[in-house]
C-alpha cells in the first residue's frame, strides 16, 4: 500500500510541479488524478478488508475514509473522462 501511495503521490506532485511552472500538461493532469483516485480506493479498500466486520462501525475512522475515496472517483470529473483525455493524447486524436 505504501508503495501505491508513493506511485501516486509523485505523479501528483510532478503534475503540480509543472503548473507551477507555467507548463500545465492536462494529460498528465488527467493520469495524475486517475491514479491518485485509484490509490485511493484500492488502499482504503484493502484496510477495509484488514479491519473486517469492524470497518463498517463510524467509530473507527477506516469507514469514513472509504466513503470519502469513493467519492474522489467522482468529483471533479468520472475516472472513464479522464481516460478518455489520456487516450486522445496517446492516440493523438481531438
Amino acid at each position: 500500500m505504501a508503495a501505491k501511495i508513493e506511485v501516486a503521490r509523485n505523479t501528483v506532485y510532478k503534475a503540480a510541479w509543472l503548473i507551477d511552472q507555467g507548463k500545465a500538461n492536462p494529460t498528465l493532469t488527467a493520469m495524475a488524478k486517475l491514479v491518485a483516485c485509484h490509490t485511493a480506493v484500492e488502499v482504503v479498500d484493502e484496510s477495509f478488508q484488514i479491519h473486517g466486520g469492524y470497518a463498517y462501525f463510524n467509530d473507527y475512522p477506516i469507514e469514513r475514509f472509504y466513503r470519502a475515496a469513493k467519492v474522489l472517483e467522482l468529483y471533479e470529473g468520472a475516472k472513464e473522462v479522464e481516460k478518455i483525455v489520456i487516450a486522445r493524447e496517446i492516440l493523438g486524436k481531438y
